[in-house]
């Protein structure tokens, strides 16, 4: 059944990227492939966790709109988490696999190489486990929401007619624990409210279209 589910979502995310692109027609678009390095932390009401580094890869699409402004998208495949230091030198680290789109509109001013980039990020959620560095092997996190999305925001420069670096900073939105039930010892229900956890994620990112 979860494998299941998630191959609608993924299924729907292709469907949904390729009629967003469909609406804006096909001359001037470019397609390519991206991937690049992540940086993700996981942000309570009061903490921050250290950085865990991992990747996203996947394809690219890019359209000129009016003036010195375009269109990006992408359709990846993201891996993110967070670190954090325990006792004995042992660390918590969290992973989480999702199907990403993000959706960008950039700006160069003056018509040059550099550009700005803002926008949102739509994904579904693959995997989520947590492990501790001394443990052999990585235990499911329960509770988790499958669907994330928040805000983009970073710059870019365009290395020649083919190539493009970009750096981002991704502000998670969505609650990553959903509220749920837990039992006491005397198996009675208690209504668990879960602390607002969201991801952080700086991402540097370099993209070839053909």
């Amino acid at each position: 059944m979860k494998y299941r589910n998630r191959m609608v979502a993924l299924f729907g995310l292709v469907l949904f990227s390729s009629a967003f692109w469909d609406g804006y027609g096909q001359t001037g678009i470019r397609i390519g492939i991206t991937g690049g390095v992540n940086a993700g932390q996981l942000k309570n009401s009061i903490n921050l966790t250290d950085r865990l580094w991992k990747y996203n890869v996947g394809l690219a699409f890019a359209k000129p709109l009016s003036g010195k402004f375009s269109l990006a998208s992408e359709l990846v495949y993201s891996k993110q988490g967070s670190s954090i230091d325990g006792s004995q030198s042992n660390k918590l680290l969290t992973h989480f696999d999702y199907i990403a789109l993000p959706v960008m509109v950039r700006f160069r001013p003056a018509g040059k190489n550099i550009f700005l980039q803002t926008g949102g990020k739509f994904g579904y959620l693959l995997k989520g486990e947590r492990l501790n560095t001394n443990s052999s092997s990585p235990n499911d996190i329960p509770h988790l929401r499958h669907w994330d999305a928040g805000a983009l925001a970073g710059l870019g420069y365009r290395l020649g007619t083919h190539m493009v670096l970009d750096v981002r900073y991704y502000h998670g939105l969505a609650p990553l624990i959903k509220d749920h039930w837990i039992l006491d010892g005397d198996l009675n229900p208690i209504f668990y409210g879960a602390d607002r956890l969201v991801h952080r994620v700086w991402s540097m990112n370099l993209t070839y279209y053909l």
